[in-house]
């Protein structure tokens, strides 16, 4: 893998096992709870600034998920780069 990539993913993995991304992410997690429900919607602009709030929240709270999966394939094609090509037609 690229020296930069591993050094990313590295990083990133480092910043999400600290005592304060857990934290954060239970903040997050709180905040998507409360906007998530259309119910505090009074006018279509609060309803707009709430799914803005929704989309944000919930990429925040799936970027560890989202990470690792990224970062898994990626070894997993350096393990078997041509795995995908099943046959050539000749």
């Amino acid at each position: 893998m690229d020296k930069k990539i591993l050094n990313y993913y590295d990083n990133r993995f480092s910043m999400m096992s600290s005592p304060g991304w857990k934290d954060l992410m239970e903040d997050l997690q709180k905040m998507y709870d409360e906007y998530k429900s259309v119910q505090n919607c009074e006018t279509s602009e609060d309803f707009y600034f709430a799914k803005g709030q929704v989309d944000i929240l919930k990429y925040m709270l799936g970027l560890k998920d989202m990470s690792e999966k990224v970062y898994e394939d990626l070894c997993e094609e350096e393990a078997h780069p041509n795995e995908d090509l099943m046959y050539v037609n000749t």
